[in-house]
């Protein structure tokens, strides 16, 4: 339609072969249209095949153009300007070289064009839409030296097009690689980070410490993308260093056992407080072993000290099979990640002693207490001779004490329960709502016997539990023990358990007790910690009831949030892990 008006306001217009070419361009876009979608869907990581595709059409444009220039005046065709617009594309999609190449693909293409038609072999085309300002201007008609000014005026115009969109698309495509670049650091950074948070977490959860330690070097491997790594902690003397754990080095490498400091430099520098960062495993003087680095085909490696404040526990090392294979970021990042482990070490440490020493004493309490209260109950009911009433309600009040000593020592026991028997708690599916229904008679008669109102809502499809069945129970009795203890008569207690989401079911035990002052909330699961409305609400109580709550839920991955208000109760929720 288009062409058929042309050539009614210009009668010369050549109709059959403008409607040839539009036929052409119409078929090779259809083409291009299904070679765009099957690379579209094909979805390729390469830009090669996207560069042959612009090239095909770019190069067809081209000559579709040139056959159009021509039937419409040749070099003084109005269209003549579009080439301009194609080397502007051919200057964003593609390499500086390919568009100066077509540049002088085109330039060339003009020349000949007008040589053909000078000398006769193409018959000259009338100007397309000529008026008294485009006059009717025929090639045979110009001198050679218009012409060629009129030339020389279109390479101008099209290496200074192919110039600037070069200039422009170069600078664009290196903002854009710096971006690109920034973005894969950022990424790369925040994957770290996350990895790292996420080993923070379970080092925190960590009871035992060669997994610490295991998860120490198997994660560095991870994050770092390095061969493997190695903690080594000194000794009792403090003088050698024993392979405590490693990640992807061999047994032959390892076989050596303990390293004597004083005949490894590096590593006395490391103890020293030093990092050490090799790009090249050259310097045999630095190691006690060097033969042994070079078998086990590490190129590289960085050795960080372990040490809480000044005091080193050892040294942590990754190694790689590539020559100077760490930036300084690496260094930073495995500095911190080298910090946090000490610190897990020595806090975990620290929690198995003093664990230790909680059960020690309780042990060692536990057969005094027990002589002592028999005595107090035979004193009681006058086997050594008769008692008067005076002397039994004294005798009463030390048994009452001592049933509170006894408590604390049965408390101190079970306290650190995941760290100190861990080892005898398995984490399987449990059938929580069959172990809370079994205490639901039992709390029943205690709150009725208080004068406390307690509901049990117990959702008939709460999925199984991943935990310990007796964990389970000592969770669900603290939790009940607690509500029940600090409600008065005449309050309530409503104790649920029902699905959340995917894999988690909540436990909440609400009551309209006596409540926790906001400033106590943050202490709460810390042992032998009771709040001072708490201490006078009931003066027996060890303060280790929550506390061994939080160990619990920590070993089988639980958490726990707490609601209250002084005077109007307290809202214990707890997500457990479900199946």
């Amino acid at each position: 339609m288009g062409a058929s008006a042309l050539r009614l306001l210009e009668p010369g217009f050549p109709l059959i072969p403008f409607t040839l070419i539009a036929i052409v361009i119409f078929l090779y876009n259809l083409v291009f249209r299904a070679a765009s979608r099957k690379l579209d869907a094909a979805k390729a990581l390469h830009v090669q095949p996207y560069t042959t595709f612009a090239h095909f059409q770019i190069s067809l444009d081209l000559l579709a153009l040139y056959a159009m220039i021509y039937f419409t005046g040749g070099i003084y065709s109005p269209l003549l300007m579009f080439v301009i617009f194609h080397i502007i594309l051919a200057g964003l999609l593609l390499a500086p070289l390919a568009c100066y190449l077509y540049t002088f693909s085109s330039l060339l293409a003009t020349a000949v064009l007008v040589g053909l038609v000078r000398e006769g072999v193409l018959p000259e085309q009338p100007l397309l839409l000529h008026s008294s300002l485009f006059p009717n201007l025929l090639l045979s008609q110009q001198s050679l030296k218009e012409v060629g000014l009129m030339y020389v005026f279109f390479a101008a115009a099209l290496l200074i097009t192919a110039f600037l969109t070069t200039t422009v698309r170069g600078s664009l495509w290196s903002k854009g690689q710096d971006l690109l670049r920034v973005s894969k650091e950022l990424d790369a950074s925040n994957a770290k980070l996350t990895a790292l948070y996420d080993l923070v977490k379970r080092m925190g959860m960590c009871s035992d410490l060669q997994e610490l330690l295991d998860m120490a070097t198997r994660s560095v491997a991870s994050i770092m993308g390095v061969k493997g790594s190695s903690i080594k902690l000194l000794d009792e003397t403090r003088r050698k260093l024993i392979f405590s754990s490693t990640y992807g080095l061999s047994e032959n490498y390892l076989a050596k056992g303990t390293i004597d400091i004083e005949k490894s430099p590096i590593n006395r520098r490391i103890m020293e407080g030093s990092f050490v960062a090799m790009g090249r495993i050259d310097e045999e003087d630095y190691f006690q072993y060097p033969e042994d680095i070079k078998k086990e085909g590490i190129a590289s490696m960085v050795c960080l000290p372990l040490r809480v404040e000044k005091m080193p526990l050892g040294v942590f090392c990754m190694y790689s099979e590539v020559s100077h294979d760490f930036s300084e970021s690496d260094i930073r990042f495995f500095s911190l990640l080298s910090d946090l482990t000490a610190l897990a070490i020595e806090t975990l440490r620290g929690e198995i002693n003093k664990t230790w020493f909680l059960h020690k004493a309780a042990h060692q309490l536990r057969s005094p207490f027990n002589a002592i209260y028999s005595l107090m109950k035979v004193l009681r009911k006058g086997y050594l001779g008769p008692v008067n009433e005076q002397q039994q309600d004294a005798i009463l009040r030390c048994e009452k004490r001592l049933e509170m000593l006894g408590a604390m020592i049965n408390d101190l026991l079970n306290l650190g329960i995941k760290r100190q028997h861990g080892d005898r708690a398995q984490i399987q599916p449990v059938d929580g709502a069959k172990i809370l229904r079994a205490l639901q008679e039992l709390y029943q008669t205690s709150a009725s016997e208080k004068g406390v109102t307690i509901r049990f809502v117990i959702e008939e499809t709460v999925p199984e539990l991943m935990a310990d069945a007796k964990l389970l129970d000592e969770l669900f009795v603290n939790l009940l023990s607690n509500a029940l203890k600090y409600t008065p008569s005449g309050g309530a207690i409503l104790v649920s358990l029902a699905r959340e989401r995917d894999h988690l079911v909540r436990f909440e035990v609400s009551d309209t007790g006596i409540g926790i002052a906001d400033q106590d909330i943050p202490r709460l699961f810390t042992e032998f910690f009771r709040g001072e409305n708490a201490k006078a609400q009931a003066e027996e109580g060890t303060g280790l009831g929550l506390a061994i709550v939080k160990e619990i839920l920590d070993f089988i991955g639980g958490t726990i949030s707490v609601k209250s208000k002084v005077g109007e109760g307290t809202t214990m929720t707890c997500l457990l892990p479900a199946v």
